[in-house]
This record gives structure tokens, C-alpha cells and sequence, in this order.
């Protein structure tokens, strides 16, 4: 983490409303019972919690698969998800389009695509484990899936992230 740029506690506030929305409105897209998110668990980081193997020059977030072990009394490992937020990329779109507002709006859509992808693997709609290929398929349709589920929240400048993807793709939301 050393020399990246982290959330301050302006940006924390914003995270911490951004996550109650999106997770409100992807529960309620996928109709999800409310014991979903208990047996499907998973964990935030910010910049300053992630490991260096969880740093990424390329995505403004991701979700890794971890595994703990089976416990006494259960046969399985049980599987949890970490959403890594990528500040130093977040920070440095927002500050590239020289508009502080959108950093709500961009919280916003990503903990909803990621949230999306955690469902997604939750329900075994998408396996984890994927090829190069099938990983590009995967985010053009959980891109769409948060668009939709984005489309009944009434919030300022979300119009333009989502705009900002559909006219440059995602490889250009977290180029340096």
C-alpha cells in the first residue's frame, strides 16, 4: 500500500452510503431471501486494509474467492468473498474527469457490479474459476445486470458513470 492514494474520511462516508444502496438494490433485483448475504458472506477493503497481492493497476475493484477451512461439525470449506476496492484508481478517475462529485455515483456502480458478481457465484450462475475469455464475457454482463439494476435509482451523475462505460469500456475506467 505504501505511495498509493487511500479513501480519507470524506470518501469513507460516501463508501459506506454507497454500500447500503447498492446492496439494498441488488438484494432487491435478485430477490434475494435474507439469509443470502449470511450464507454467501462477504468483506470490503479499502486501500489500506488490502494485502500487496490484493493492489491492482488495472480494475477499480475486484472480488477474490477465499476459502475457509471446514470447521468441526461440517464436512465442507465454506467459501467468502472480498470486494478490494482499488482507491488509488477510483481517486485518480475522478480526478482525470476533474469532477469530485461522481466519486458517489462511481461507489455506487462498482459495489453494485461486484455485488453482482458475488450472486452471481453465490448461485452458481458463474463459476469462479474461468478463462481469460470467459472472464471478459462475464464483466460485459454483470456490467449490464448493475446498469439494470441501477436503472430505478434515483441518483445524481449516475447517468454519467454509466455513460462514461457504455462510450469507453471498462479497460478505461482505471487507466492511469
Amino acid at each position: 500500500m505504501a505511495g498509493l492514494r487511500a479513501f480519507g474520511r470524506w470518501e469513507l462516508g460516501l463508501l459506506d452510503r454507497a454500500m447500503s444502496l447498492s446492496e439494498e438494490a441488488v438484494s432487491d433485483y435478485f430477490r434475494l431471501s435474507e439469509g443470502f448475504w449470511g450464507r454467501h458472506p462477504f468483506e470490503l477493503r479499502t486501500a489500506v486494509q488490502l494485502l500487496p497481492n490484493e493492489i491492482s493497476h488495472e480494475c477499480l475493484a475486484q472480488v477474490l474467492r477465499l476459502r475457509r477451512p471446514a470447521s468441526e461439525g461440517r464436512l465442507r470449506h465454506r467459501d467468502f468473498y472480498r470486494i478490494c476496492l482499488q482507491d488509488h484508481n477510483l481517486l485518480g478517475l475522478i480526478e482525470r474527469e476533474g469532477q469530485r462529485e461522481l466519486l458517489g455515483p462511481l461507489l455506487v456502480y462498482v459495489l453494485t457490479h461486484e455485488l453482482v458478481h458475488v450472486v452471481r457465484f453465490g448461485k452458481y450462475l458463474r463459476l469462479f474459476d474461468a478463462s481469460a475469455n470467459e472472464r471478459r464475457r462475464e464483466e460485459d454482463t454483470v456490467h449490464r445486470l448493475a446498469a439494470d439494476i441501477l436503472t430505478g435509482v434515483s441518483l445524481p451523475r449516475l447517468e454519467t458513470v454509466l455513460n462514461f462505460y457504455e462510450s469507453r469500456g471498462s479497460m478505461h475506467f482505471a487507466q492511469q
